[in-house]
Protein backbone atom coordinates (compact mmCIF):
# COMPACT_ATOMS: atom_id res chain seq x y z
CA UNK A 1 0.00 0.00 0.00
CA UNK A 2 2.82 2.25 0.88
CA UNK A 3 3.95 1.86 -2.83
CA UNK A 4 0.64 3.42 -4.28
CA UNK A 5 0.36 6.19 -1.41
CA UNK A 6 2.22 8.47 -4.35
CA UNK A 7 -0.02 7.24 -7.01
CA UNK A 8 -3.71 7.06 -5.47
CA UNK A 9 -2.19 11.06 -4.19
CA UNK A 10 -1.59 12.23 -8.02
CA UNK A 11 -4.78 10.59 -9.32
CA UNK A 12 -6.58 12.78 -6.71
CA UNK A 13 -4.99 15.56 -7.45
CA UNK A 14 -5.80 15.14 -11.04
CA UNK A 15 -9.24 14.37 -10.55
CA UNK A 16 -10.10 17.01 -8.21
CA UNK A 17 -8.12 19.73 -10.16
CA UNK A 18 -9.90 18.57 -13.13
CA UNK A 19 -13.26 18.82 -11.56
CA UNK A 20 -12.44 22.37 -10.54
CA UNK A 21 -11.21 23.82 -13.73
CA UNK A 22 -14.66 22.10 -15.23
CA UNK A 23 -16.74 24.00 -12.65
CA UNK A 24 -14.62 27.26 -13.02
CA UNK A 25 -14.40 28.34 -16.40
CA UNK A 26 -17.87 28.96 -16.89
CA UNK A 27 -18.51 30.22 -13.46
CA UNK A 28 -15.46 32.86 -15.25
CA UNK A 29 -17.35 33.15 -18.28
CA UNK A 30 -20.82 34.08 -17.23
CA UNK A 31 -20.26 35.82 -13.82
CA UNK A 32 -23.86 36.96 -13.51
CA UNK A 33 -25.32 33.50 -13.80
CA UNK A 34 -23.11 32.22 -11.52
CA UNK A 35 -24.04 35.29 -9.15
CA UNK A 36 -27.58 34.21 -9.57
CA UNK A 37 -26.96 30.86 -8.24
CA UNK A 38 -24.85 31.96 -5.57
CA UNK A 39 -28.16 34.63 -4.30
CA UNK A 40 -30.63 31.39 -4.80
CA UNK A 41 -29.22 30.04 -1.78
CA UNK A 42 -30.02 33.14 0.68
CA UNK A 43 -26.60 32.36 2.57
CA UNK A 44 -24.72 35.41 1.01
CA UNK A 45 -25.69 38.99 1.93
CA UNK A 46 -26.59 40.61 -1.39
CA UNK A 47 -23.85 43.30 -1.00
CA UNK A 48 -21.22 40.60 -1.63
CA UNK A 49 -23.32 37.59 -4.02
CA UNK A 50 -21.34 39.49 -6.93
CA UNK A 51 -17.87 40.17 -5.34
CA UNK A 52 -18.29 35.98 -4.44
CA UNK A 53 -18.98 35.39 -7.94
CA UNK A 54 -16.17 37.32 -9.25
CA UNK A 55 -13.61 36.03 -6.72
CA UNK A 56 -14.53 32.26 -6.29
CA UNK A 57 -14.29 30.89 -9.62
CA UNK A 58 -11.16 32.24 -10.03
CA UNK A 59 -9.73 31.39 -6.99
CA UNK A 60 -11.28 27.42 -7.84
CA UNK A 61 -8.93 27.95 -11.03
CA UNK A 62 -5.90 29.41 -10.09
CA UNK A 63 -5.59 26.15 -7.06
CA UNK A 64 -6.77 23.76 -9.45
CA UNK A 65 -4.27 24.53 -11.74
CA UNK A 66 -1.23 24.24 -8.76
CA UNK A 67 -2.64 20.54 -7.61
CA UNK A 68 -2.64 19.45 -10.81
CA UNK A 69 0.79 20.98 -11.83
CA UNK A 70 2.05 19.96 -8.32
CA UNK A 71 2.80 23.22 -6.90
CA UNK A 72 2.49 24.04 -3.12
CA UNK A 73 0.68 20.87 -2.77
CA UNK A 74 -0.35 21.02 0.52
CA UNK A 75 -1.69 24.49 0.16
CA UNK A 76 -3.55 24.21 -2.78
CA UNK A 77 -5.57 21.14 -1.38
CA UNK A 78 -5.73 22.92 1.71
CA UNK A 79 -8.00 25.23 -0.32
CA UNK A 80 -9.51 23.37 -2.53
CA UNK A 81 -10.96 21.39 0.63
CA UNK A 82 -11.77 24.44 2.14
CA UNK A 83 -13.91 25.72 -0.60
CA UNK A 84 -15.20 22.35 -1.02
CA UNK A 85 -16.66 21.99 2.21
CA UNK A 86 -18.25 25.73 2.10
CA UNK A 87 -20.01 24.27 -1.19
CA UNK A 88 -21.09 20.92 0.56
CA UNK A 89 -22.26 22.84 3.74
CA UNK A 90 -24.04 25.06 1.39
CA UNK A 91 -25.48 22.21 -0.31
CA UNK A 92 -26.88 20.18 2.88
CA UNK A 93 -28.43 23.20 4.10
CA UNK A 94 -30.31 23.99 1.04
CA UNK A 95 -31.16 19.78 1.29
CA UNK A 96 -32.74 20.68 4.72
CA UNK A 97 -34.40 23.56 3.74
CA UNK A 98 -36.14 21.72 0.84
CA UNK A 99 -34.50 24.05 -1.75
CA UNK A 100 -35.18 23.05 -5.57
CA UNK A 101 -32.27 24.75 -6.65
CA UNK A 102 -29.54 23.93 -8.96
CA UNK A 103 -26.13 23.77 -6.68
CA UNK A 104 -24.45 25.98 -9.34
CA UNK A 105 -21.64 23.87 -9.44
CA UNK A 106 -20.75 24.52 -13.11
CA UNK A 107 -22.02 28.09 -14.04
CA UNK A 108 -25.43 28.08 -16.13
CA UNK A 109 -24.25 25.33 -18.25
CA UNK A 110 -25.85 22.71 -15.94
CA UNK A 111 -25.38 21.45 -12.52
CA UNK A 112 -26.82 19.42 -10.72
CA UNK A 113 -29.92 20.09 -8.28
CA UNK A 114 -28.76 20.17 -4.54
CA UNK A 115 -29.57 16.93 -2.95
CA UNK A 116 -27.80 14.16 -0.53
CA UNK A 117 -25.94 12.65 -3.64
CA UNK A 118 -23.97 16.30 -4.23
CA UNK A 119 -23.21 16.18 -0.65
CA UNK A 120 -21.68 12.43 -0.56
CA UNK A 121 -20.08 13.16 -4.10
CA UNK A 122 -18.71 16.10 -2.66
CA UNK A 123 -17.55 14.71 0.91
CA UNK A 124 -15.92 11.94 -0.89
CA UNK A 125 -13.76 14.29 -3.53
CA UNK A 126 -13.13 16.22 0.02
CA UNK A 127 -11.57 13.24 1.78
CA UNK A 128 -9.82 12.56 -1.57
CA UNK A 129 -8.24 16.10 -0.88
CA UNK A 130 -7.29 15.39 2.98
CA UNK A 131 -5.53 12.76 1.82
CA UNK A 132 -3.50 14.44 -0.55
CA UNK A 133 -3.09 17.00 2.51
CA UNK A 134 -1.76 14.08 4.06
CA UNK A 135 0.82 12.70 1.58
CA UNK A 136 1.68 15.39 -0.66
CA UNK A 137 4.62 13.25 -2.27
CA UNK A 138 3.66 12.02 -6.14
CA UNK A 139 5.46 10.98 -9.19
CA UNK A 140 4.68 14.44 -10.87
CA UNK A 141 5.54 17.51 -8.75
CA UNK A 142 6.90 20.96 -8.88
CA UNK A 143 8.09 21.51 -5.46
CA UNK A 144 10.14 18.70 -4.58
CA UNK A 145 7.39 16.10 -3.38
CA UNK A 146 8.46 13.81 -5.54
CA UNK A 147 8.12 10.13 -4.39
CA UNK A 148 7.79 6.83 -6.54
CA UNK A 149 8.99 8.61 -9.67
CA UNK A 150 10.19 6.49 -12.88
CA UNK A 151 13.72 6.98 -13.42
Amino acid sequence: MQQLTPIISLLVRLFVGGYFIYAAIPKITEPLAFASAIANYGLVPSFAVHAMALVLPWLELICALGLMIGWRIRMNAAFCAGMLAMFTIAVAYAVVLGLKIDCGCFGSSGGDEVGWPKVVKNTLMLYGLLYVYRFPASPIALDGERKGAVA
